[in-house]
């Protein structure tokens, strides 16, 4: 049987009857002889591919695949699955046997040694046809340069030469055309030439007559064209002679080789064949003028039915017999097998949109179906196992709390806190000092002083409170009297009467500042406050709170620093009224007209008494100034623009169930704005623009097409000129120095510019491209420049088929076949899965409790060590040792934390000089300390005026009491111990604004301040303050330059004496000028200054005062000496 499958193999390519005569009798003798029956049906299926009886075809080669495991004739048989696909334009199913193809090639070769004689040679054949028809498949669809990878892999001095009809086939294959590429297309016509003819001796020595017919054909298809035939016959004499034995015309030797080759492949019996031998010779026949003959020639090319079978073939004699219509003036006609043309380029093309796919996925749905069950199984068996080792471990942590194991640490940590709040502040203030933002902080520095001196006026009505509480008390307390009880009336009265005058300076003077401390508005980003604030998140998880910051695009309208503190207030608030275990959620919502920002706890909650209360000017549950200066910054932007009517602050409570504190802003408008821009851009950008040159390439592009439709075709052709014109020149844009420009008519043999456009992925309209070629091939098939239409309709289809080409078929069907693959692992790891319950009771669970007691134990041990009183350093070392065992995770992460929190005590100090040292860079730190001044500044001025608003009627009161004809001495009392309380708070908030801002002192020429100075003297002091000092007293000079005598006053001191204005050498004005009055406001300022530099160095020697010396007045103003 073995022997009739090797005849049958033998008569492959020279008779088609005795193929199948000798492959029947195998078939019928192989009984259970699988791989015998296989090799048979293999050959029948040769057979009835070349008949082109594809549907039988179909049939054999599936039953060779179900009867044999012989991996070589399962190759085969899916080469000739290939070869089929092929003809039938069936890409994907192409795709998928050329997988497996490919699949079982390196399956064989792994074992290919162990090969017999006979399955060798079998072997050679399948491979050399699996590299051949891969060619073949890819010259078709247009891809040549794997065509050419494709059979390059074919060594023609290797183990093909054992086989000599594959050999020949590999030399067809070659000469047929486009698979050499290299020289000329006179050198390459030469090359391919030679190929054929050898192709063609040893066919006709071997008896080979599919090869010699194909061989004939390729070579008058080689001698068809003039410019290439002459220069062929003269460098082939002796090959011309063989196969032009008669000697005719050498115009008519294409003809006579095409009707030879057409009647050897009618003998033969191949129908694909015959139908090419038809197109070819229509060709041949066209060439000598006889249009006649070439349309008989293609319409029995279509006359068997079978050929539709192959769309690609068709397609060719489409195009065939619209350039012979065109020839004879028909073209209706031409158009029309033009159109089916085209519409078959469209069938056969690789489009991976019209590619029939629903097999795959329904091959993948029901393996994925399969995965799917397997893996639900495999869950729920997870599932349990993991819920049952959950119960027990749950057990287990019942017996022993975690939260015994962290209290030592946490103990720990909180006395560590103090410590670290320390160093931060520590740190806080080394980058405020190092924080210049000149012309801001300037005018902030100013401004804060005289904050401060506002505040000592303030606290310097406190005496006056302390001397009436004083009387109060000696009026309840003595019988005394009563003219002395008269004269203590008196007194409190007096003493009431001062303050007010106290009172009314302080007015005067906040009324003076109202409105210079302007809102530095501008619209901004939330998010970038919401980060900073998030960065706070380990002061809230060190009181066991979640921090949540919801991130936010939202775009305000404000004061960017004052709303952070607005922000941090309201969290700060929420942290301290939530206890451990809570969350505080800071948010943002945007409507059309603002956006509001919400912090949102979980704490306490506040009654309804406290939440209508929360934002009066009251004390009550610490201080309440935060939300106090927040009412006050909300009520600051009301009062600037109407733009800030939305703005308002609020709360929500209930008492138990947590509290949401709100503020609103106006949207900020830079996202319209910038939307505006943008359109206004794309405006100007439109109209600036020149037109491009592919919208030129598309207008001629479309001209091109409605002249072809109008029948004006040398028209189309300039069109056509002028669309390539303006392509090229886009790709020179891209490209200045590029060298492949596209032309009318070029090298049909070599590779088009187009193509290497597209290789090399040159970024135009490629879409223009085909139909400006289409249109000058219609254009040239109809004005009958059969040349320019060859070069024109190649390079329409190659270019075509490029962009239609489907490069990820492979790795679909690389996909289907894995979905196998897959189906197995997932069937594997069940049965893992299964085997492992019993194994993971005892590794997941026993086995890990005898070692969590153990484990216990020693972090025990550790929180003693924990709470030794030893160095944080010797508690680290000690840990270290027992921290090597390898700790459950629960426990490792107590370790951890524990390891963590000492090596961070160990080094804190270095690690916050690192901090300092990697601060974001100068101009950060700057607007850092300039945003501290700006809310420092207007916290203290809120704080200043909710004094003055709350305080302001107590004086009158006292006084309305001492008036009246019965005193209440005991009212009386208890009115100025609460006027005193609530004063003393109010101010302790504005000095704890005002302390938070120190002078910067550092040495100062005394000749920087005051030019002309040549005493060599240096001042320790503030820059700032001391320019500012010597500002006001030239101000009061009415701005003459200062008459100024410096000398030293000791080691310690410079005294500077200056000259007054006449009106102070009045006797008895002069020391006047430094108690409060609304006139002497520029005087407090400069006694502020010398008190600031006196309290900041130390020295408290320095001083002001004024003195009249010979009818003149005399300011001396002592200040700290730098040694």
């Amino acid at each position: 049987m073995d022997k009739l499958n090797s005849i049958s193999y033998a008569y492959h390519y020279r008779n088609l009857d005795s193929t199948y005569s000798y492959a029947r009798r195998a078939y019928d003798m192989s009984g259970g002889y699988g791989a015998g029956k296989a090799a048979a049906l293999n050959n029948m299926a040769f057979v009835s591919i070349a008949r082109m009886d594809y549907e039988l075809a179909e049939k054999q080669l599936e039953e060779a695949l179900d009867v044999t495991d012989n991996h070589i004739e399962l190759l085969v048989a899916e080469v000739q699955k290939m070869r089929l696909c092929q003809r039938m334009s069936q890409n994907r199913r192409f795709y998928d046997y050329r997988e497996r193809a490919n699949s079982r090639i390196s399956r064989i070769n792994e074992e290919r040694f162990e090969l017999s004689d006979a399955m060798l040679r079998r072997m050679i054949y399948a491979e050399t046809e699996f590299a051949i028809v891969n060619s073949t498949y890819y010259f078709y669809v247009g891809l040549e340069r794997q065509s050419i990878d494709a059979i390059s892999v074919i060594s023609p001095d290797g183990d093909i030469r054992k086989d000599t009809a594959q050999y020949l086939n590999y030399l067809y294959n070659i000469g047929v055309g486009g698979i050499i590429t290299g020289g000329s297309q006179a050198e390459i016509s030469q090359r391919e030439f030679d190929y054929l003819i050898k192709c063609l001796i040893m066919a006709g020595q071997g008896n080979y007559p599919f090869f010699v017919a194909n061989s004939l054909e390729a070579l008058s298809e080689h001698l068809l064209k003039r410019q290439y035939r002459n220069r062929l016959i003269e460098d082939n004499a002796p090959a011309m002679k063989y196969i032009n034995p008669t000697n005719v015309s050498d115009s008519i030797v294409p003809e006579l080789l095409a009707k030879r080759s057409l009647s050897i492949f009618l003998d033969y019996g191949d129908v694909y064949q015959t139908a090419g031998a038809y197109r070819t010779l229509a060709s041949c026949v066209m060439a000598v003028g006889d249009n006649a003959a070439a349309l008989q020639y293609l319409d029995s090319a279509l006359a068997d039915r079978k050929i539709y079978q192959a769309p690609d073939l068709v397609a060719s004699i489409r195009e065939q017999l619209s350039v012979t219509f065109s020839a004879v003036n028909d073209k209706q006609a031409s158009d029309y097998n033009r159109n089916i043309y085209i519409d078959l380029q469209e069938q056969t093309r690789q489009d991976r949109y019209l590619e029939a796919r629903a097999d795959m996925y329904d091959k993948a749905a029901k393996q994925l179906n399969i995965m799917i069950i397997a893996v639900i199984v495999a869950i729920l068996v997870l599932v349990f196992m993991l819920l049952f080792f959950y119960y027990l471990n749950r057990k287990r942590r019942d017996e022993f709390s975690m939260d015994m194991l962290l209290r030592p640490l946490r103990l720990w940590q909180r006395k560590e806190e103090a410590e670290m709040n320390r160093l931060t502040d520590y740190e806080e203030e080394i980058k405020e000092r190092h924080a210049l933002l000149l012309s801001h902080i300037e005018a902030g520095e100013r401004l804060a002083l005289e904050n401060r001196a506002k505040v000592f006026l303030a606290n310097s009505v406190m005496p006056f409170i302390d001397r009436i509480i004083n009387e109060a008390r000696m009026l309840e307390g003595r019988d005394e009297p009563d003219d002395v009880r008269a004269g203590r009336y008196t007194y409190i009265s007096e003493l009431t009467d001062r303050i007010n005058d106290y009172n009314d300076v302080l007015t005067h003077w906040i009324r003076m500042r109202s409105g210079r401390l302007g809102l530095r508005i501008e619209s901004f980003a939330l998010q970038p406050l919401f980060d900073i604030v998030g960065k706070g998140v380990s002061g809230f998880r060190m009181s066991g709170i979640d921090l949540k910051v919801k991130d936010t695009s939202a775009v305000v309208k404000a004061d960017r620093a004052l709303t952070l503190f607005m922000v941090n207030t309201l969290s700060d608030n929420a942290r301290k009224f939530t206890p451990a275990g809570g969350t505080v959620t800071v948010s943002a919502k945007e409507t059309d007209d603002y956006v509001e920002i919400s912090v949102e706890d979980t704490g306490e909650g506040l009654t309804a008494d406290e939440l209508n209360s929360v934002f009066e000017r009251k004390v009550y549950n610490g201080t309440g100034f935060g939300l106090l200066n927040c009412r006050g910054i909300i009520d600051k932007y009301r009062k600037t623009s109407r733009i800030f009517d939305v703005c308002i602050i609020s709360a929500e409570s209930d008492k138990g169930t947590g509290s949401r504190f709100f503020f609103r802003l106006p949207v900020g408008i830079r996202r319209s704005v910038t939307v505006l821009l943008l359109l206004f851009i794309s405006l100007l950008s439109s109209v600036a623009e020149p037109v491009s040159n592919i919208f030129m390439a598309k207008a001629y592009a479309d001209s091109a097409y409605f002249s072809n439709i109008d029948g004006t075709y040398e028209l189309t052709l300039r069109y056509a000129d002028s669309c390539r014109a303006y392509l090229n020149r886009h790709y020179l844009s891209l490209y200045p120095d590029g060298r492949h420009l596209m032309v009318r008519e070029g090298n049909i043999s070599v590779m088009s510019p187009e193509i290497i456009w597209y290789h090399d992925k040159v970024a135009t309209n490629y879409s223009i491209v085909l139909d400006m070629r289409n249109e000058s091939a219609v254009a040239a098939l109809a004005l009958h420049r059969w040349t320019l239409y060859d070069y024109n309709n190649k390079v329409y289809t190659q270019l075509f088929k490029e962009i239609s080409a489907d490069n990820t078929l492979a790795d679909y069907c690389r996909m289907m076949q894995s979905s196998q693959t897959n189906k197995n692992i997932a069937v594997i790891l069940l049965v893992l899965v299964l085997v492992s319950i019993l194994p993971a009771y005892y590794f997941l669970y026993y086995r890990h409790r005898i070692y969590y007691r153990f484990c216990l134990e020693r972090i025990n041990t550790i929180n003693e060590i924990l709470l030794d009183d030893i160095t944080p350093a010797e508690k680290l070392g000690r840990i270290d040792l027992l921290a090597k065992e390898r700790y459950p995770d629960d426990l490792r992460k107590i370790v951890c934390d524990i390891k963590k929190s000492l090596a961070m005590a160990v080094d804190s100090r270095s690690r916050l000089s690192a901090d300092i040292e990697l601060a974001d860079d100068e101009c950060r730190r700057a607007e850092l300390e300039c945003n501290n001044l700006h809310v420092a500044n207007s916290v203290t001025d809120n704080s200043l005026s909710a004094l003055k608003h709350e305080t302001m009627y107590y004086p009158g009161r006292i006084r309305r009491i001492v008036d009246e004809p019965e005193v209440d001495v005991h009212a009386l009392g208890e009115l100025a111990s609460y006027y005193r309380e609530l004063y003393s708070v109010m101010s302790r908030q504005a000095m704890r604004q005002t302390e938070s801002v120190k002078p910067h002192v550092r040495p100062l020429p005394v000749s920087d301040i005051l030019p002309g100075d040549d005493s060599g003297l240096v001042f320790l002091a503030d820059r700032n303050l001391i320019v500012f000092l010597f500002d006001i007293l030239r101000r009061q000079n009415g701005r003459q330059p200062l008459d100024a005598v410096v000398r030293a006053a000791g080691v310690k001191y410079i005294e500077v004496t200056l000259g007054m204005p006449g009106e102070y050498a009045v006797p008895g004005t002069a020391p006047d000028i430094f108690t409060p009055a609304a006139d002497n406001i520029p005087y407090l300022l400069c006694r502020q200054i010398v008190r600031d530099h006196s309290e900041a160095t130390n020295r408290h020697g320095c001083g002001i005062k004024v003195s009249v010396k010979d009818g003149k007045a005399v300011m001396a103003i002592t200040l700290p000496r730098y040694k």
